[in-house]
């Protein structure tokens, strides 16, 4: 069937798993009290394209609430339904009611660096120049800022075998209130302070939470406040318990699977190739498990964006039946699913949040640029991060704690009407989609046209200032150039765009505008 079967199940990665269950009840509320999906901007993004077959349909589409930077209908006053979940939830908390008064949280400590220099290398111990790398300046970060470190793993909590391959940091600031995500690929070569230079996935096998946090610090100046940390099963109990969640799959994704969940891993005929063709599906825990862990045609950036996507996704479906409400009465049903230094009462405050966050939209960052490609002595591929020069991680981390270009309380929503000509119903739903990760705000138009052959684009204001038209050119492949300038104040839109089928919502990652590194 495949080649080095016993290989293949060792080089499966462990999940991004950052639709933490406890981060799904702490900001089920960024969505809003409509449901709407987390207006978004990216400064950098990685997404490969796969080039496989496919085995799956994707699910029938579906018209989703309105304002903001959520895909809607044009031409409505009202919000289109919401997408319904096709499980029953598992879990119903038969207690609902929400505590009268908010528990006090614990003071945030100030996370400080120990060890300040590196010590010797054990002979024999692999890096990449004769010396190991000196700690890089701590952020000053706000009194007003949390970070939280989530982590995702493929060994059961409290395991004498701690791994995970997944490490998100959110940042999250109440003056705006403002939040950042950055993913952190697990093959970054780093000092892991008093111990060896190695991937950064290692730090929680050789000292635990602490340790991470401290390497984390060292190497990239944040400092991590709090942790979360889940395992696979807790991770599909939570999808599965608020009956699934509905995924925008723009690029073709293929992968090898088990057959079914409950066979044996280790046999090799329980497993065969399964593929999702881009549209929009509805996937249960171990559909959602499989999106986000497979690495097969594609790469660590790309699962960083996909594991963001099923957050968000997670969200979505926890404003749907109310969990926010629910949070004490869910917290005492799943906290050993999760394992976390963070108390009741920072967990409520938090949450407390949640709503302004989502009309200010939620900045989600990727280590594109800043690292580079290097062999160890013993043959293994890794990441080198690079500090200082052109394009560097200093700079990428740092947008961490500045608002991102397009946040709600900075500037108005950018309106992009999108209408179908492409021929294939899906497109305008991964197109609004995409416009939404960056924080346009998409309508999606009632009107059915004769297919196009090309996509084209409208602005209808008298110039391009302010109009990010930098960004959206670049999301659909186009010149700027190619944007069509219409002076129309009274078109309801700024933008329109006219989907053709040439239209490939897989975003080209060949290049990025100079632009997102200035914002």
């Amino acid at each position: 069937m495949f080649h080095n079967f016993k290989h293949f199940l060792f080089r499966i990665p462990n999940v991004l798993l950052i639709v933490l269950f406890v981060m799904a009840l702490l900001l089920v509320a960024c969505n809003g009290e409509d449901g709407s999906p987390l207006p978004t901007v990216a400064a950098t993004l990685a997404i490969q394209v796969a080039d496989n077959e496919s085995t799956a349909v994707p699910a029938p589409a579906t018209d989703t609430p309105e304002p903001s930077a959520t895909p809607t209908k044009a031409g409505t006053d009202t919000p289109g339904p919401s997408p319904t979940a096709s499980n029953t939830p598992t879990v119903t908390p038969t207690n609902t009611a929400v505590p009268t008064a908010t528990p006090t949280s614990l003071p945030q400590q100030d996370p400080v660096l120990t060890i300040t220099a590196p010590e010797e290398l054990r002979e024999g111990i692999p890096t990449p120049s004769t010396a190991v790398p000196t700690a890089v300046p701590t952020f000053e970060v706000p009194d007003s800022t949390t970070n939280i470190l989530l982590l995702g793993s493929d060994t059961s909590l409290g395991s004498d075998d701690t791994r995970t391959d997944t490490m998100i940091i959110v940042s999250i600031n109440e003056d705006g209130p403002t939040a950042s995500m950055i993913s952190l690929p697990r093959d970054l070569f780093v000092y892991i302070p008093g111990k060896i230079m190695n991937r950064l996935n290692t730090a929680l096998s050789l000292g635990g939470v602490d340790l991470l946090k401290q390497t984390i610090l060292y190497n990239f100046g944040i400092p991590i406040h709090y942790y979360a940390r889940v395992d696979f099963e807790g991770f599909k109990t939570a999808v599965d318990a608020i009956g699934g969640v509905d995924i925008a799959v723009s690029c073709r994704l293929q992968d090898w699977r088990l057959i079914s969940p409950e066979l044996d891993p280790q046999e090799e005929d329980n497993w065969a190739q399964f593929a999702l063709e881009p549209g929009q599906y509805h996937m249960d825990g171990d559909t959602a498990l499989w999106f986000a862990r497979s690495r097969l045609s594609t790469n660590d950036f790309d699962r960083g964006r996909r594991q963001q996507q099923l957050l968000r996704a997670i969200l979505n479906e926890g404003v749907d039946l109310g969990l926010l409400s629910q949070f004490p009465v869910l917290w005492d049903a799943y906290k050993e699913n999760v394992e976390t230094d963070m108390d009741i009462g920072r967990l409520l405050q938090l949450a407390s949040l949640a709503p302004a966050i989502r009309q200010n939209g939620v900045q989600h960052l990727y280590l594109v640029r800043g690292i580079i490609p290097w062999e160890t002595p013993g043959g293994a591929q890794v990441q080198l991060p690079v500090w200082e020069g052109e394009n560097n991680l200093e700079e990428t981390f740092s947008r961490l704690f500045r608002v991102p270009a397009l946040n709600r309380a900075n500037r108005r929503p950018i309106t992009v009407e999108i209408v179908n000509a492409s021929g294939n119903p899906d497109m305008a739903l991964l197109a609004a989609d995409n416009l939404a990760w960056y924080g346009f705000a998409p309508v999606i138009s009632d009107e059915v046209p004769s297919t196009e052959p090309l996509t084209q684009m409208f602005y209808y204001r008298p110039n391009f200032k302010d109009s990010f038209d930098w960004m959206i050119s670049w999301i659909f492949d186009m010149y700027r150039s190619e944007i069509q300038l219409t002076d129309d104040d009274s078109f309801e839109y700024e933008y329109k765009v006219i989907l053709g089928e040439d239209y490939d919502p897989c975003l080209n990652q060949l290049y990025q505008p100079q632009e997102f590194l200035d914002q």
